[in-house]
């Protein structure tokens, strides 16, 4: 039962590498931001922010020159109206128009150092990974702003959402797009709290196939769709299982993306392709809460 298809990211796998071997980490401390006293949104800055690393920074002014190595910051930044503030690309990021023809710094997670450099940014999204201590530091040396961000729960979306439109100036539009996140997350409570939850496995792609198991964004957006995650007593975040587990199991439902390898033996349960868009933890998870909710629940959005 596949939704309308929409776009090719392979960007969740890709990540996925690096989310393994952080998996165990604890995020530490919470987040804060802040203005200085005494200013308001009219002024807002200077702004105080603490990205996923537990880095303090300090704005100015507004960046102008914007390289986003995350693509769901990335989305974030063109549903803010931000195009025009973009230098780079991932090669990664979804193709639309305002990216097509940037220059590419390569792969997010381990960019082209050199290339990004020589865009002279005023400020570098990265993402807050094992490969984090090495980009920071020649983006220090370098004296170029950066922050790093971490999206691995539906949480850290908006809270992401939030601190992108402070550092841009652009706060009543990420209010905007967190109003539709909450809402959808409203609607689907409402429709779906007391309907039976069906037992979903989201495969991520490979042979065995990984999974995603307990305090994941998949997790937890399984959760808010009114699913069970089948994977939820995994020991860890994202781990292969062998097919013989799906069965025994008894799943109801497989979600994968249009880009993501079934095995065939999986083929016999049902199963439903979802756009790849859909895994970007950004501005689209209003829209993917509705959408997966409603192929999950068909009878409660009739």
């Amino acid at each position: 039962m596949p939704i309308p298809r929409s776009f090719k990211l392979p960007f969740f796998l890709a990540l996925l590498i690096i989310l393994v071997t952080c998996q165990s980490a604890d995020r530490g401390a919470t987040s804060a931001s802040s203005r200085k006293p005494g200013t308001s949104p009219s002024e807002p800055y200077p702004i105080l922010l603490t990205d996923d690393t537990q880095t303090f920074h300090r704005f100015l002014l507004a960046p102008t020159r914007i390289i986003s190595l995350v693509p769901s910051a990335t989305q974030t930044l063109l549903s803010m109206g931000l195009g025009n503030n973009l230098i780079g690309r991932t090669e990664f990021d979804i193709d639309t128009p305002e990216l097509r023809n940037l220059p590419s710094v390569g792969e997010g997670l381990n960019p082209d150092l050199e290339i990004l450099l020589s865009l002279e940014p005023d400020l570098v999204i990265g993402f807050a990974g094992e490969s984090n201590p090495s980009i920071t530091k020649h983006l220090n040396n370098s004296n170029i702003t950066y922050f790093m961000i971490r999206p691995d729960k539906l949480e850290d979306v908006v809270d992401i959402i939030n601190k992108l439109s402070l550092i841009t100036n652009r706060e009543s539009l990420g209010d905007s797009i967190i109003l539709h996140i909450n809402t959808a997350l409203k609607i689907v409570k409402q429709k779906v709290g007391d309907i039976p939850r069906p037992k979903i496995a989201y495969v991520l792609g490979g042979e065995p196939p990984w999974v995603a198991g307990p305090g994941t964004y998949i997790h937890q957006l399984i959760v808010a769709v009114g699913g069970q995650n089948v994977f939820e007593d995994l020991e860890l975040k994202y781990a292969p299982v062998s097919l013989e587990e799906f069965f025994v199991r008894n799943i109801d439902l497989i979600l994968s993306t249009e880009n993501t390898y079934l095995p065939d033996k999986l083929k016999s349960l049902r199963s439903i392709t979802l756009p790849s868009s859909f895994e970007i933890p950004g501005p689209g998870l209003g829209e993917a809460i509705l959408e997966i909710a409603r192929v999950i629940h068909p009878q409660a959005f009739p």
